[in-house]
């Protein structure tokens, strides 16, 4: 079924439940996680509702392809005034330019939408449910910042006993989500930069709103 065009400046009688709309990067692991939040938001009745994009065909995962995306639906649907659009990339300087990343940043600043970038990925997210960073040695810290051969991955697996990306168990991390936004949020020292220089994952601004909900409704 057709979604439903929203007005950008509609204002009801009756306000409407706040919306979350979020594109992200990556295919399965990031797709499956937001769809098990999205899940916990109906289970306890929250007020957010999860909109979750369906991923781009391959090859279209660059930054700014997530944006457009968001830029396509908010032309086609509009937002009421309490609804908000999160644009969802990992860092990667395997990837992405800095310069790539600086005007999509831009962009987001001015159109409002939330940047919740993960340096250097999604995965460091799901890491911090388990562990906390302070735990790792210097030169523990420099691998995970620099994830070669998918190195984030084999920690979640050593954690876990198993982690499958394309395959998310999303109870493996609900239950330590305070620990994980506690964690993130002592790692962004400078919160004023676009995103994350160093180690982090500005995904806990997100995930903030929407426990906030759960938790007010239980």
């Amino acid at each position: 079924m057709a979604r439903e065009r929203r007005d950008f400046n509609r204002i009801t009688g009756i306000r409407d439940p706040s919306l979350i709309v979020i594109a992200t990067e990556g295919e399965k692991t990031e797709q499956q996680y937001f769809e098990g939040l999205k899940q916990k938001c109906a289970d306890n009745s929250s007020k957010i509702k999860l909109e979750i994009l369906e991923p781009r065909i391959q090859g279209n995962s660059s930054p700014k392809y997530v944006l457009e995306q968001l830029n396509e639906y908010k032309k086609a649907y509009g937002l009421n005034v309490n609804d908000e659009l999160c644009m969802l990339i990992d860092r990667d300087k395997q990837s992405w330019t800095e310069a790539e990343l600086s005007t999509v940043a831009k962009q987001c600043a001015q159109k409002q939408y939330l940047l919740a970038l993960s340096n250097p990925a999604f995965e460091l997210w799901l890491l911090l449910h388990l562990k906390d960073l302070d735990t790792y040695s210097v030169e523990d810290k420099v691998k995970l910042l620099e994830n070669k051969n998918k190195h984030l991955k084999k920690e979640l697996r050593n954690l876990l006993g198993e982690f499958n990306p394309s395959n998310l168990k999303f109870d493996d991390f609900w239950n330590d989500t305070h620990l994980a936004i506690q964690r993130a949020e002592r790692l962004d020292t400078v919160p004023q930069d676009r995103w994350p220089n160093e180690l982090g994952s500005r995904v806990y601004l997100l995930i903030k709103k929407v426990i906030l909900t759960i938790e007010t409704t239980d």
